[in-house]
């Protein structure tokens, strides 16, 4: 990613930050549509899920501005969602699903060039947390 990217999605992120409720139920709403079998991962307490979700997104937004820093978050993430056996085509339909969630909360208000920033963010996000392939 490019300073330019990075400051676009800091820049737009208080907008997208203060409709973190609405962001996540679309999140899940696209994961469970287009994966409906990791709906079965998810059985414990739903609101804590959604707060580590918005939790998530924040430390992300964070960690672009340090090349290492994000690296570390993303391999973080990865070993907390290992326990789930996340397949690629899972973390690019989570991936997917999140951008679909960006569109329908923020609308207009998300041009094009954020857009392709937060896919950029997203899509080099879940590759970390992608398993090795072999």
């Amino acid at each position: 990613m490019n300073t330019h990217q990075i400051k676009l999605i800091q820049n737009g992120f208080a907008g997208v930050f203060s409709r973190k409720g609405e962001l996540t139920e679309r999140f899940y709403h696209h994961l469970f549509l287009t994966l409906p079998e990791v709906e079965e991962l998810f059985h414990k307490d739903f609101a804590k899920q959604k707060e580590m979700f918005a939790t998530m997104l924040a430390s992300t937004v964070r960690g672009l501005v340090d090349g290492d820093s994000f690296q570390r978050f993303g391999e973080s993430l990865a070993l907390s969602h290992a326990r789930c056996n996340l397949t690629s085509r899972q973390l690019d339909g989570a991936a997917s699903s999140l951008m679909a969630a960006l569109r329908d909360v923020m609308g207009a208000k998300l041009s094009p060039e954020e857009d392709d920033a937060w896919n950029e963010a997203i899509t080099r996000l879940t590759g970390m947390m992608a398993p090795p392939e072999v």
